[in-house]
């Protein structure tokens, strides 16, 4: 049995027949203006904080500190020196540092100005060069707010942002961040549509560190298998307790060559009918690399799981049992006018996902929560009621 193509089945062989297209990536900054100037394209939304927006963000904080620091140490000298009496002194080092306070938020009045202004010339080209190589290769630029595909690294979908993002029929891949009880991170990544779905599967790359230190969640060690070779020491296989079967089915010795080949340093994933290529770092798409890894697995890797997802379904799962399944085909090839309908590829329950440990929740989730308020309150409020309290001490002189 084969289940039909999907577009990314479409893009796989249309990017196995074609070369690489970088030229973009070399091109004058001529060149590369005045084809955006066509293309009308801007790659980067709002929602996207630059380097200089994160700036106005520390400059005020760091605003708050500064009056908590001088308001404070002026009314404690009131309080405990001068018996509750403000000196001529008290009040010189007050307007002082109301002076001091007045000309920084002027600079800071002139920092939001320049954060509001467009990228700088170098930012706005790499972003050109990034956006200009994607549809060169037939992808379009579509950031998204939120997680677009489910996978480990998309587990927090309300506080992932995926940028950039390039999206072609039945694959992206972009850089995607995180944010979750207080962790933060960025990946890098790659997804591409499968046929038909396959029973949960995790590789850890070695060569990235161990991947539940920098996910949510942990992987019961009891799920992960030894394959032959010396394959285990490129990955740590990992699936579900009942399903090893279906896993050796997936990594055959072909797909394990080109996995080592290919993407040693990618963790991937197989969840439901996605699979997932991912690196714990941002990519530089003005930079050819990750284009060409992207290439390599796209051409060498992806092909070869794609046709094993095609030809599998799960016997455990009624209906998709082989036998009778050839039986219900032999029956209507010598009858056409029997109707026939391919059974909707299924995974059982006990394949569908890993058993893990999720760190979102359980007593380590609340610490984490509390201790993410407990550090914006320390950053923003606190500063802010002592510096309050600290001038009101200093107008009532006491």
């Amino acid at each position: 049995m084969s289940h039909p193509p999907t577009p990314a089945d479409d893009l796989v062989g249309a990017v196995a027949t074609t070369t690489l297209d970088l030229r973009w990536l070399q091109a004058s900054e001529s060149e590369v203006a005045a084809a955006m100037a066509t293309v009308r394209r801007e790659s980067r939304p709002k929602w996207v904080p630059t380097k200089r927006q994160v700036l106005v963000h520390v400059n005020d904080c760091l605003i708050l500190w500064y009056l908590f620091i001088a308001f404070t140490t002026i009314a404690m000298r009131v309080h405990l020196y001068e018996v509750r009496r403000a000196s001529a002194e008290d009040i010189g080092d007050l307007l002082l540092a109301i002076a001091i306070l007045a000309v920084w938020l002027f600079g800071a009045y002139l920092l939001r100005r320049w954060a509001s202004r467009p990228p700088s010339p170098r930012a706005r080209m790499k972003e050109w060069r990034q956006t200009l190589t994607a549809l060169a290769n037939g992808f379009e630029p579509k950031p998204s707010p939120v997680a677009t595909f489910s996978s480990l690294i998309s587990v927090e979908r309300t506080a992932v942002r995926e940028y950039p993002r390039f999206v072609a029929p039945g694959v992206e891949l972009g850089n995607l961040s995180y944010r979750s009880s207080g962790r933060s991170g960025e990946w890098h990544y790659l997804a591409v549509d499968l046929p038909a779905p396959l029973p949960h599967l995790i590789l850890d790359a070695t060569s990235s560190g161990r991947l539940s230190g920098d996910l949510p969640v942990g992987f019961e060690r009891e799920q992960r298998m030894s394959l032959e070779g010396d394959f285990d020491r490129w990955f740590h296989v990992y699936s579900p307790h009942t399903y090893g079967k279906e896993a050796l089915y997936v990594l055959t010795p072909d797909v394990m060559a080109s996995l080592i080949d290919e993407a040693a340093g990618y963790n991937v994933e197989i969840i439901d009918d996605t699979l997932v290529f991912f690196i714990p770092r941002a990519a530089d798409f003005s930079d050819a690399e990750p284009w060409e890894a992207a290439y390599a697995i796209l051409t060498k890797v992806a092909p070869r799981i794609i046709a094993k997802s095609r030809r599998y379904l799960d016997e455990r799962v009624p209906g998709q049992e082989t036998p009778p399944l050839l039986a219900k085909i032999a029956a209507a090839r010598k009858n056409p006018k029997a109707r026939w309908t391919e059974p909707r590829a299924i995974i059982g329950p006990d394949g569908r996902r890993l058993e893990i440990r999720d760190r979102r929740t359980g007593l380590w989730s609340i610490l984490g929560a509390v201790g993410w308020y407990a550090l914006l309150t320390f950053l923003y409020v606190v500063p802010g009621l002592f510096a309050f309290a600290g001038f009101m001490s200093i107008v009532d002189g006491r």
